[in-house]
């Protein structure tokens, strides 16, 4: 068997070469760091040659020997000089790990080292500042680069000439010294920068929300299909399918439509207006005078022969449509294409829809597009269509395209009467149904206030509020008679609903007093428990199933009563669902009718009496809806001091016209877009349990038809108020306000308060029972008026003016 292996005599001068080179690369080593020290601390003074006599003893690290090897180094190859040692220790690094070294060639390449870097020390020696002065030497690169610089390569080449030449001749020997290679290094160097980005890209991928993320992910995606097809391109691999798709995507876009929803279609036009269900008309109506107040009350009335008012009763929609203008609205739509490709968004053009106030164009975004930076372009497309403003939908809800609508030159007149004598009011299935205007799309909008079941409606003066309070109450006017509707409506501002003061409907005169609005809320509120107990009574858990019960009773007791005249017998007596229990006090009325509260201002409702205003509507929306009670609240201060959260939350429903800012349409809608609408009934509606926000003009009725209105009802019978409130109202001072057994319990707290301490203020309450300035205050108001303390003066407590101590407190409260 041949062995392969080396002689032992060859492995062992190998091995003593090896040590030999271990030797020398440790020697070197140590001989560069002691010339690195000297260098470091030389210093001219040292020498005798420079200084007589010299320091002793001498400042060098190295003392005297390397005083002398720093002053030869640095008179000879200057700056230059720290190559030396530099060299030496990694030269000596590299021979410890390199199994074999070319000495010669190696000393060959070290010395044009470091005579072309003393050159380049001495070429650059004006840029070099005080490091030139290295040791208080001539020259920054020394003799040796004084003299291959200035009196050799630079007499001949110049100094362009003499630093390209001398820089390649350091590189040349640097990379053949060092065996390095710098596009390997190059490419070590870019791979650490790219493993860096990554770790960082990742790192800021993980912080980011899930939106961020999906859209760096995105980016990714996108680099990396750009980066395949350019390697496809160079393969010349690039499909054609991929270039046909991209030119068909546009293409395949259904063509854009135009619809004008100004225009009524043919069918409705000769579509005969279905007259309103009327009974029997009464023999001899009443005339009612036209007084801010009514004159009489009819404490009980009945309405069998009521009649419903006509639509002949409102104005008709004398404006004229004129139908066209088809090539502005193309015009515009292309434009709006155009100006977005101006800012690098493709969109390509949809349909069309002119409504009464405002035309809306959709676009369809292209591929990768973000809707978001179609919305910030808002005053640049408004500045391209010279619109006063435009509102963007990026998207529109429930479709793949971005609406821009845009106010229309001439506007459409929306009237009441369109809405009445529509099929969709007419087919209308609601229980409580309002007629609110129509959309940008021409669809009649309406909508069941007992599916609400209450509304806020908000925006500021002008804006169509008030026409928008008139176009409810005359929705219900014209469905229901004051059997099946009650209202109750508060007016702070006097002047907006006192044309409504004679309708038999009013569970009360207009409340105009904020004072007394809390009576009026106390008083629905114990209707509304009131319901409750008797819904309860009979079993049933909604207003619509008692009167339906009640109805069915009627009906069969009816059938019963027909049977018996024409058999002259008397049948067994039927069961009375809606009998009195003998152990209730309260009697079962044979139905319930509904009960709608519009507040049209509520701003200044809050300012009088805030904690308890809000308590009330609190309680009645949380609980009202199944007792057929429901809240109509209006203002046109949207603060969030007004609107509180505990509103907001109770009433979901929201109908937002023009307002001055985007902070008060957050507070009204929860989202942006109110700021942007153009007034005179341009609404936002947000219908109950959606979040999507529907744009409509808002129908217009005209003061002289709600006269008309109301004259028409009020002639068939009189008001017939509630006796109890009613009267409540009609008192003055404390008494007012009811005082509820609530109120008793903190009264008689307030009383202990100040028969214990013999003094009173509002303070002093607030102090002692925590209780809020406007309850503390309330109660020694109550105080003041039964005379137990003395008006106030100034800043002191007022004087308790009665013996608490020999005064019967209870006999106090009755």
């Amino acid at each position: 068997m041949v062995s392969l292996s080396m002689p032992p005599s060859k492995q062992e001068n190998n091995k003593e070469a090896k040590l030999l080179q271990e030797i020398i690369a440790i020697v070197l080593i140590g001989l560069g760091l002691l010339i690195l020290l000297a260098l470091i601390s030389f210093d001219k003074n040292d020498l005798e040659l420079f200084c007589k006599p010299p320091n002793d003893p001498p400042v060098n690290f190295i003392g005297v020997a390397g005083a002398y090897v720093a002053g030869t180094l640095a008179w000879a190859f200057g700056l230059g000089s720290f190559l030396i040692p530099l060299v030496m220790v990694l030269g000596g690094i590299g021979m410890l790990f390199s199994a074999r070294v070319d000495y010669p060639w190696k000393a060959l390449w070290f010395l044009l080292l470091l005579l072309s870097g003393c050159a380049l020390l001495q070429l650059g020696q004006p840029l070099l500042g005080p490091l030139a002065d290295f040791g208080r030497m001539a020259y920054a690169g020394g003799y040796m680069g004084h003299f291959f610089n200035d009196l050799v390569f630079a007499a001949a080449m110049g100094p362009v000439g003499s630093g390209i030449a001398m820089g390649i001749t350091y590189l040349v020997s640097f990379i053949l010294l060092f065996e390095v290679r710098p596009v390997e290094i190059a490419q070590r160097l870019a791979g650490w920068v790219r493993v860096w980005w990554e770790a960082r890209q990742q790192a800021k991928l993980e912080a980011a929300d899930p939106i961020e993320r999906l859209e760096i992910e995105q980016k990714k995606i996108q680099r990396a299909a750009r980066q395949l097809e350019k390697e496809l391109a160079k393969k010349g691999m690039v499909e054609k399918e991929p270039k046909s798709m991209r030119e068909a995507g546009p293409a395949s876009r259904p063509a854009p439509k135009i619809f004008d929803a100004t225009v009524k279609p043919a069918v409705e036009e000769h579509e005969p207006a279905a007259a309103p269900e009327k009974k029997p008309a009464p023999p001899h109506p009443q005339a009612k005078p036209k007084s801010s107040e009514p004159l009489e009350i009819a404490p009980t009335e009945s309405y069998e022969n009521y009649q419903l008012p006509g639509v002949d009763l409102l104005l008709a929609n004398t404006t004229e449509v004129v139908a066209g203008g088809k090539e502005e609205m193309e015009h515009n739509s292309q434009l709006l294409v155009d100006t977005l490709k101006q800012f690098e968004i493709d969109v390509t053009p949809g349909d069309i829809t002119k409504g009464a106030t405002i035309t809306r164009y959709e676009v369809y975004p292209a591929a990768g597009v973000r809707v978001e930076r179609i919305s910030s372009l808002e005053k640049n497309l408004a500045r391209a269509l010279k619109a006063e403003r435009v509102n963007i939908l990026a998207p529109i809800p429930g479709k793949d395209t971005v609406g821009i609508e845009v106010p229309n030159r001439q506007k459409v007149m929306i009237v009441l009467r369109d809405l009445l004598e529509s099929g969709q009011w007419r087919n209308l299935r609601a229980r409580l149904p309002i007629a609110l205007g129509k959309d940008v799309y021409g669809s009649v909008l309406m909508a069941d206030l007992a599916d609400m079941p209450h509304l806020l409606i908000a925006g500021t003066t002008g804006s169509g509020k008030s026409v928008c309070i008139n176009c409810i109450l005359l929705s219900l006017l014209y469905r229901f008679s004051p059997d099946d509707l009650r209202i109750i409506l508060v007016d702070p501002k006097v002047v907006e609903l006192q044309v409504y003061n004679q309708l038999p409907h009013l569970v009360v005169p207009v409340v105009t007093d904020p004072k007394k609005v809390l009576v009026a809320l106390r008083w629905v509120i114990n209707e509304m428990e009131k319901r409750y107990r008797i819904m309860a009574r009979t079993g049933v858990r909604n207003i619509a199933a008692y009167n339906q019960q009640a109805h069915d009773k009627r009906q069969k007791e009816k059938l019963d009563l027909d049977k018996e005249l024409e058999s002259g017998e008397s049948g067994p007596e039927a069961p009375d669902l809606l009998s009195i229990d003998p152990s209730e006090e309260e009697p079962l009325p044979d139905r319930l009718p509904y009960i709608v509260v519009i507040i049209d201002e509520l701003a200044d409702l809050m300012q009088t009496s805030p904690a308890d205003v809000e308590l009330a509507i609190a309680r009645l929306s949380a609980k009202a809806r199944a007792a057929g009670i429901h809240l109509i609240i209006a203002t046109q201060t949207p603060r969030a001091q007004v609107i509180t959260g505990v509103i907001k939350t109770n009433v979901p429903c929201r109908i937002a016209f023009q307002v001055p800012s985007a902070l008060d349409s957050r507070v009204i809608l929860d989202e942006n877009g109110a700021e942007n609408l153009l007034g005179k009934g341009d609404l936002l509606y947000l219908p109950p349990g959606s979040a999507k926000l529907v744009r409509a003009q808002g129908a217009y009725v005209s003061e002289e038809e709600v006269t008309r209105v109301v004259n028409f009802i009020s002639k068939q019978c009189r008001p017939a108020y509630e006796n109890e409130i009613h009267a409540k109202l009609k008192r003055t001072g404390a008494e007012e306000e009811e005082v509820s057994d609530e109120d008793k319990e903190l009264i008689l707290k307030c009383l202990e308060v100040v028969r214990q301490e013999k003094r009173a203020s509002t303070s002093l309450l607030q102090r002692r029972l925590r209780i809020g300035y406007s309850r503390a205050s309330w109660v020694t108001d109550w105080m003041e008026q039964k005379g137990i303390v003395g008006p106030k003066d100034g800043a002191k407590d007022r004087e308790v003016l009665m013996d608490l101590d020999q005064t019967d407190i209870e006999s106090l409260l009755e």
